[in-house]
């Protein structure tokens, strides 16, 4: 159990999750079954859907965009509270990891997301500028999937991960990661090019420049 800092009242190999069976009621196999399936869900939040969410807004023309890049972050934040839940599940003493509690930070960060996104654009609509709320969404969604990414990590580390798990992990999540921050690259290039000539960039919405989201 990787939430138990290996304190596991079990023996043998399986000796992690001896305190399944006393505590959270359940076999080690089950809790096997379990674990797999949090990392599952959260990898796929974090490596796949959340920057695939922001590539989305960033390479897809026309007003499709948004509503490509809202399911993508739906179903994103969907799977990551599924995968928080089931972590939380499993967890029998959380004073002893620092994976579940970055989990949940992460979490509560990112509910703002929405929000600071919807706050964005209807000042933007008005000031047909960037302003703090702007800045917030755009920074909140980079740091905080910046962390969950590396906590995905962090959780493979602690529950002694095979090495090609971790290096098949860490190299999708880095391929992810880096598409992720040149399509931002591109986007923000596109809108300095266009300040120098004057020129507000509409190119997806005629109502004003939609949520950057993430």
């Amino acid at each position: 159990n990787p939430y138990n800092g290996g304190s596991g009242s079990g023996s043998g190999s399986n000796g992690d999750f001896g305190s399944f069976q006393n505590g959270a009621g359940f076999d080690i196999e089950t809790a096997m079954r379990a674990r797999a399936i949090h990392g599952i869900l959260g990898a796929l939040a974090m490596v796949i859907f959340f920057p695939a969410g922001s590539i989305f807004m960033r390479v897809i023309p026309g007003r499709f965009a948004l509503w490509i890049h809202a399911l993508a972050q739906m179903i994103a934040y969907c799977v990551y509270i599924a995968a928080v839940g089931l972590g939380l599940y499993l967890m029998t003493n959380p004073n002893t990891s620092y994976h579940p509690i970055i989990g949940i930070v992460v979490l509560v960060f990112l509910f703002l997301q929405p929000f600071l996104g919807l706050i964005h654009h209807a000042k933007f609509k008005k000031v047909q500028r960037r302003q703090i709320w702007s800045y917030l969404h755009i920074f909140n969604g980079r740091i905080f999937i910046t962390l969950g990414i590396a906590n995905g990590a962090l959780g493979l580390y602690m529950a002694g991960e095979s090495n090609t798990l971790k290096k098949a992990y860490i190299a999708v999540a880095i391929v992810m990661w880096v598409l992720w921050m040149l399509s931002a690259f591109w986007g923000e290039l596109r809108r300095w090019r266009a300040s120098k000539r004057g020129i507000q960039p509409r190119r997806k919405f005629s109502d004003g420049e939609a949520p950057s989201a993430f």
